[in-house]
């Protein structure tokens, strides 16, 4: 092998590996914003306050797998009111 087959294959890793890396970030935004319209159930007052509420989870770092549950609970919240 030489420098140049090397090269191409160390690049060609990288890029998968970013890739792959985007696509998943990109996967769990998806996730979560399909979380966020079922909750919301077509009322979009109720979903700008759980996309903000969203936001100020991932500002605060709140760990992902607690989300699900505090944006449930934040959602029966906002039907009491």
């Amino acid at each position: 092998m030489d420098a140049t087959s090397i090269f191409i294959i160390i690049v060609a890793t990288v890029l998968a590996i970013v890739f792959k890396y985007v696509l998943y970030k990109k996967i769990q935004r998806w996730i979560d914003q399909d979380l966020i319209k079922g909750l919301a159930e077509g009322n979009p007052t109720k979903h700008e306050f759980l996309t903000q509420k969203h936001q100020e989870f991932v500002a605060s770092k709140v760990k992902r797998k607690e989300y699900h549950q505090l944006l449930t609970d934040l959602a029966a919240q906002f039907e009491q009111k």
